[in-house]
């Protein structure tokens, strides 16, 4: 088992080694259309099962089982991925920031909106929100 991890973590090292610089940009200011912009996608069991899916291929690996950012990654970054659990934060986090950050990334996650269908992404906030226990804020917090 150990050398299947670390097997996959150096696949995934030289996979994002050969993505380069472009894997990790991002832009910080959230367009005010999507900043306020409330979850088009209803919740459902089918949109939580893929969200999951979703979650398990892309995210676990830093954000952790539970969305604590204590994944297996999680070490190897100079700053512990947020905990997702966390409804202090999570509460003040508009559905279009959550939304736009799985789109674009955050610095040093990658941008997702050309892996993750943009439905499939509000499928991830509805998770998101699971995880730390909220409601979806309406009035945008500047962090």
């Amino acid at each position: 088992m150990r050398k299947v991890a670390k097997g996959m973590i150096l696949s995934l090292a030289v996979g994002l080694a050969g993505l380069g610089v472009e894997l990790f940009s991002h832009d910080e200011s959230v367009p005010k259309d999507i900043l306020t912009k409330k979850n088009p996608v209803a919740s459902s069991d089918a949109v939580l099962a893929k969200a999951k899916s979703n979650y398990e291929e892309n995210c676990l690996m830093c954000h952790g089982e539970t969305g604590k950012g204590d994944g297996p990654m999680a070490g190897m970054l100079k700053e512990r991925p947020p905990d997702l659990t966390d409804t202090k934060m999570m509460a003040e986090m508009t559905d279009g920031q959550i939304f736009w950050q799985i789109t674009k990334g955050v610095k040093p996650m990658p941008p997702f909106e050309n892996k993750i269908s943009e439905e499939e992404r509000w499928g991830l906030v509805h998770l998101m929100r699971s995880l730390s226990k909220t409601k979806p804020n309406t009035t945008p917090h500047k962090h």
